[in-house]
């Protein structure tokens, strides 16, 4: 079966009304779905979108983009939490060296304390407390 411009339409049109937002995602999905639907046995357009839609599983179709956008974030989250506890470990060991060498009256104290409160305060916390809110929106 070769699609016409008016089903590849209803195609995308079906697609905005199920909830695919995400321009880039609803091409690909458009793409995708002809492709099943012109390689298919069926000679019937709605038969074949009908069945079409089956191969994304039960609801396929609505959490897709909700799968997508989790997948496009999640790396944003991991790079964030290891800079987050990459900065609270800097800055939690200046902040004893800058105590311990303080106590030892050795030269450079005062700059390793400087250093690790500034990291920790502009640095870690900032980062804890942002990650602490989106957290609890989330859970919301």
């Amino acid at each position: 079966m070769e699609l016409t411009a008016e089903q590849i339409a209803f195609v995308q049109q079906d697609l905005q009304k199920k909830g695919i937002t995400m321009t880039d995602l609803a091409d690909n999905l458009v793409d995708h779905i002809c492709c099943i639907i012109e390689n298919g046995q069926e000679s019937n357009f709605q038969e074949a979108y009908a069945n079409s839609l089956t191969s994304f599983g039960v609801d396929g179709i609505q959490n897709l983009q909700i799968e997508t956008i989790y997948l496009l974030t999640i790396k944003n989250q991991i790079i964030m939490k290891k800079t987050m506890f990459i900065l609270g470990y800097i800055a939690l060991f200046l902040s004893t060296m800058g105590i311990l060498f303080k106590i030892q009256h050795w030269p450079g104290s005062s700059i390793m304390l400087i250093l690790g409160i500034a990291l920790l305060n502009f640095g870690f916390l900032p980062m804890f407390f942002y990650d602490r809110y989106k957290r609890a929106v989330e859970s919301h």
